[in-house]
């Protein structure tokens, strides 16, 4: 864990002298990620359900043809790709169940919400980097980690923004 939170401050000093989105922005973004996160593990959940179904019809498919037709689908069934869809699916499921757990902390805009999605950052990066790697081809190596390193700043700016907003006190929401 100590790790971590050297790796949150290496990335807080990378951020810090970036322009800070409008504090109206941030108490908006702060209030509203609970929900925001809840929509998000929502789409998750139904995304995984969908790639699991079309994953077991695809494997399914590819038995029938393999076995009527002869074909040699070897490259399918080759270990590269079985690692790339089970480690993409283990990491969406991994990720979508800490954004669950972080939806009530933010709506209570207590810190651990903020830590479980600062872990969610990670991962996705993580997995960024994993699949970017995983075919061993140069050409989408590099123009992968190219689009992992900017979505992972994209993201970086994003939650750093919000960290200011959970300071671990809880807030009562106020009806409008």
């Amino acid at each position: 864990m100590e790790q971590i939170k050297q790796l949150e401050k290496t990335i807080e000093g990378w951020l810090k002298p970036l322009p800070h989105l409008p504090a109206e922005w941030r108490k908006w973004l702060g209030e509203n990620a609970w929900w925001i996160t809840g929509i998000g593990v929502i789409i998750s959940a139904l995304g995984l359900l969908g790639i699991i179904g079309l994953l077991l019809t695809a494997m399914s498919f590819i038995g029938v043809t393999t076995s009527i037709y002869g074909i040699p689908l070897t490259n399918v069934y080759s270990g590269t790709w079985y690692v790339a869809t089970f480690a993409s699916l283990a990491f969406l499921a991994l990720t979508t169940v800490l954004s669950a757990m972080a939806v009530n902390p933010l709506k209570a805009m207590k810190r651990k919400g903020w830590d479980l999605l600062f872990m969610v950052f990670l991962i996705n990066v993580a997995s960024g980097v994993i699949s970017a790697v995983i075919y061993l081809n140069p050409v989408t190596m590099v123009t992968n980690l190219v689009g992992v390193a900017i979505g992972a700043a994209i993201g970086a700016y994003v939650i750093f923004e919000l960290k200011s907003q959970y300071n671990g006190a809880a807030v009562v929401h106020k009806a409008k």
